[in-house]
C-alpha cells in the first residue's frame, strides 16, 4: 500500500515538517534574488530604483546636488524595506511607484497565496494549544488563519510557478511510480510467498539492500558533479525492474530452487517457513527490496534535496503544501490506472500487467529526468553554491543507543514521545502484516490483491488531502490532545474491528453471518485502519509530536530529538517484525498468531494513548507554570514601578 504522501506544512496546524525546516533554514536570505538573477528577471527593488535614479539625474541641473542627496535618501529607504520584504517605503507598506512595479498576480498569484496560508509557525499554534470547556466555540481564541490578503509572495508569481510546475512534475511522477511499486511488490511477494515472508523480508533483505545503495550514493555524491548525481541514483533502481521484468520473472520457475526449499521447509519449524519462502522466491524478493528503496532514495532522498536547492525560506512556505497536493493527487490517479491495467490490456493475464505497470514506472521516470533537466539548464536554483575553504569543525556526536535510553529515562517528558513513536511503527507494522495475510485468504491472485490495495490507495490520497485541509480545525477547536489521540484512537476502534470480525471468522463463531461475510467485512475495517493510519499520521500526529518540542531548551531539545529519532525509529520499525517472528516461531502462521498480534496491538495502543495523556498533562503544567511566572514577573515590574514613586512622596513629606 503507497503512503499517503504528506507535509507537516499543510496538516493539521500547517507546520513545515523538520526535515524540510532543517535543511530550507540554510538556504542564504538572498536566494530569490539569486534566482531571478539567473532567469535574467529585474528585482522589484531595483525596477523602483531606477525610477528614483533617473528622476534624481533630471532635476540635478537645477538644484545642484540636493537633488542627488534626495534620491540617495529615498534609495536607502527603498533598500530598506526590500530588505524587509515590504517591498517599498513608509511603515512596512508598498510605495505608490513599488505597487505600479510589482505584478498583481491575478489567479496564479491567488492560487500561490492561498497554499501559503497553511505555513503557519509552531508557537501561534502552541499558545493555543490547550483548549477548556472545547464544546463551547466562543468560549476561547480561535487559531489564526492567514486569508490571501495576509500574504506576501517571496517573488514574482510566474517565476514561481515556473519553478514549482517542473517540482510538482518530478514529484507527482515520482509519488506515481511509488503507488504502482509498492502495489505490485506486496502482490507478487504476499500471494506467492505468503505474508510470513514480509518481516523475513524486512529484517534480513531490506535493510542490507538500503546499507548496500547509500555507501552507493555516497560514493556518487563524491564523485560526480552534483547535479548529475539524481539521474545516476535512478539509473540502478530502474535497471532492476527493468531485468526483473524481462528476464527474471519470466524465469522464475527454473530460477527458484523449489525442491531444495521444499526439503528445508520439512526439516526446519513451521515457523520459519516465510523465511524458507523468501530464499525459495529469490527473485520476487530482489523486486520487493529494489520496489522498497524507491520511496527512500528517490523521495525522501533525491527530491527533497532538489527540492531545498530550488526554493528559498519564503518560496518553501508557498511551493511545498503543493507539492504536498500533487503526490497525493497521484495516489489517486495511481490506483484509477493500476484498476484500468488490471480490467483493461493486462485482463486475466499477470504477465502483460506486470509489463505495462513496469514500462509505465520506466516512462514516468524518463519524465522525471527530463523535468530535472529543465532545472538544471534553467538554472532553477535558489543560491549559487561558491566553492569556498571550510573551516573544520568539531562533530557532534548524536549519541550511542546506551546514551539515547539514559536520555529517556532522565527526561519524563522525551520518554513519552518516544513511546508516541514506538507506538505507531509497532502498531501499524504488526496490524499490517495480519491484514495482508487475511488480504491473501480473500483474494490469493495478484491481480484481485492489487485491485483491493488501488482502492485502499485512492482513499488514502482523497482522505489525505481531506486532512490537509480540516486538520487545522482539530487543533482550532479540539485542542492538541484530541489531535495526538486521533491517529491510535480510530486505529483502536476500526483496528478492533478488523481483529474482531476476522477472529470470528477464523474460529467460525456462530453470529449470524457466514464465515466468508465476516471475513469480508473485517478486510474492509481493516482497509479503513490502514487509510486513516496514513493519512493521519502526516496531517496530525507528526504536527503534535513536533509541537512538543518548541517549549523545550535547546540542549534538551537537540538530546531529546536525537534519542527519539534514533530509539523510537530502531524499535518501531523492527519491533513489529521481531515481534511477528517470535509469534511464527511459536505458533506457526499469521492466521494462527492472530489472536497474539491481536493482545500485543491492543497493548500497544494503551501504551500510546497513556503516553498521549501524560503528555497533555505536562504540557498543561508546563502552561500554568509559565502562565504564573509571568504574571509574578508583571507583578514585580508594577512594583518596582511604583517603588520610586513612594519614595520621592516620602523625601517630599519629610521635613527638612
Amino acid at each position: 500500500m503507497a503512503p499517503a504522501v504528506s507535509l507537516r506544512a499543510m496538516g493539521g496546524s500547517s507546520l513545515l515538517s523538520a526535515r524540510s525546516r532543517a535543511t530550507v533554514r540554510s538556504s542564504s536570505s538572498s536566494s530569490s534574488r539569486h534566482l531571478l538573477t539567473a532567469l535574467h528577471l529585474p528585482r522589484p527593488g531595483l525596477v523602483v530604483r531606477s525610477r528614483v535614479q533617473r528622476g534624481a539625474t533630471g532635476s540635478s541641473s537645477g538644484n545642484g546636488s540636493a537633488p542627488e542627496e534626495g534620491a540617495r535618501k529615498r534609495e536607502e529607504e527603498e533598500a530598506k524595506a526590500e530588505a524587509s520584504g515590504s517591498g517599498g517605503g513608509g511603515e512596512g507598506k508598498p510605495s505608490d511607484e513599488a505597487k505600479r512595479a510589482l505584478p498583481t498576480g491575478g489567479l496564479l498569484g491567488d492560487a500561490l497565496k492561498f497554499a501559503t496560508t497553511f505555513a503557519k509557525e509552531d508557537a501561534r499554534v502552541l499558545k493555543r494549544r490547550n483548549r477548556k470547556r472545547w464544546w463551547k466555540r466562543g468560549s476561547f481564541p480561535k487559531l489564526p488563519v492567514d486569508s490571501i490578503e495576509d500574504v506576501t509572495l517571496a517573488g514574482e508569481p510566474a517565476a514561481l510557478w515556473q519553478k514549482m510546475l517542473p517540482l510538482g512534475l518530478i514529484f507527482f511522477c515520482a509519488s506515481f511510480n511509488l503507488t504502482i511499486l509498492q502495489n505490485l511488490r506486496d502482490a507478487i511477494v504476499v500471494t506467492s510467498s505468503g505474508a510470513e515472508a514480509l518481516p523475513f523480508l524486512s529484517s534480513y533483505c531490506v535493510l542490507p539492500a538500503s546499507l548496500a545503495f547509500f555507501a552507493y550514493y555516497t560514493r556518487l555524491v563524491s564523485a560526480l558533479p552534483s547535479r548529475t548525481v539524481f539521474y545516476a541514483a535512478i539509473a540502478p533502481l530502474l535497471a532492476c525492474y527493468v531485468f526483473f521484468v524481462t528476464v527474471l520473472y519470466p524465469a522464475a520457475g527454473v530460477l527458484h530452487p523449489v525442491e531444495a526449499a521444499a526439503r528445508a521447509a520439512a526439516a526446519l519449524p513451521a515457523g520459519l517457513l516465510g523465511l524458507v519462502k523468501v530464499v525459495e522466491n529469490w527473485t520476487f524478493s530482489l523486486f520487493f527490496c529494489s520496489a522498497e528503496l524507491w520511496g527512500t532514495v528517490v523521495i525522501s532522498l533525491l527530491f527533497w534535496s532538489l527540492a531545498n536547492d530550488v526554493c528559498s525560506v519564503d518560496e518553501a512556505k508557498t511551493v511545498y503544501p503543493l507539492m504536498g497536493i500533487s503526490a497525493n493527487v497521484a495516489l489517486v490517479v495511481a490506483g484509477n490506472y493500476i484498476k484500468w491495467v488490471n480490467r483493461g490490456p493486462g485482463a486475466g493475464d499477470v504477465y502483460i500487467s506486470l509489463l505495462w505497470l513496469v514500462g509505465t514506472v520506466v516512462a514516468m521516470s524518463g519524465l522525471m529526468c527530463l523535468s530535472k533537466n529543465f532545472i538544471d539548464r534553467k538554472n532553477y536554483y535558489a543560491s549559487v553554491q561558491e566553492e569556498k575553504p571550510k573551516k573544520e569543525k568539531k562533530k557532534k556526536s548524536k549519541g550511542s543507543f546506551k546514551e539515547s535510553l539514559a536520555v529517556l529515562r532522565g527526561s519524563p517528558k522525551i520518554g513519552s514521545l518516544a513511546l508516541l513513536v514506538i507506538g505507531y511503527g509497532v502498531c501499524h507494522r504488526l496490524f499490517e502484516f495480519a491484514w495482508k495475510g487475511q488480504l491473501r485468504i480473500l483474494y490469493p491472485s495478484p491481480q484481485e490483491y492489487q485491485a483491493v490495495l488501488s482502492d485502499v490507495s485512492i482513499a488514502t490520497g482523497v482522505t489525505t488531502m481531506a486532512l490537509m485541509l480540516g486538520g487545522r480545525f482539530v487543533f482550532q477547536y479540539l485542542g492538541w490532545g484530541a489531535a495526538a489521540a486521533a491517529t491510535p484512537v480510530v486505529m483502536l476502534l476500526s483496528g478492533a474491528a478488523f481483529f474482531g470480525l476476522s477472529l470470528a471468522a477464523q474460529f467460525g463463531l456462530d453470529i449470524g453471518i457466514a464465515p466468508v461475510a465476516l471475513a469480508a467485512a473485517g478486510v474492509t475495517a481493516g482497509a479503513v485502519t490502514q487509510v486513516f493510519a496514513r493519512s493521519a499520521k502526516f496531517s496530525l500526529f507528526d504536527p503534535a509530536k513536533e509541537m512538543v518540542y518548541i517549549e523545550m531548551s535547546k540542549e534538551e531539545k537537540s538530546k531529546g530529538k536525537a534519542a527519539v529519532d534514533l530509539v523510537g525509529s530502531q524499535i518501531g520499525k523492527s519491533g513489529a517484525s521481531w515481534i511477528t517472528q517470535g509469534l511464527l516461531l511459536t505458533l506457526g502462521s499469521i492466521s494462527a498468531a492472530l489472536p497474539g498480534t491481536t493482545l500485543v496491538f491492543m497493548g500497544m495502543l494503551a501504551v500510546w494513548l497513556k503516553a498521549v495523556a501524560r503528555l497533555q498533562g505536562d504540557l498543561k503544567s508546563y502552561e500554568e507554570e509559565k502562565t504564573a511566572a509571568k504574571a509574578a514577573k508583571a507583578a514585580a515590574a508594577e512594583g518596582g514601578s511604583d517603588a520610586p514613586a513612594t519614595e520621592s512622596a516620602t523625601k517630599l513629606n519629610t521635613p527638612s
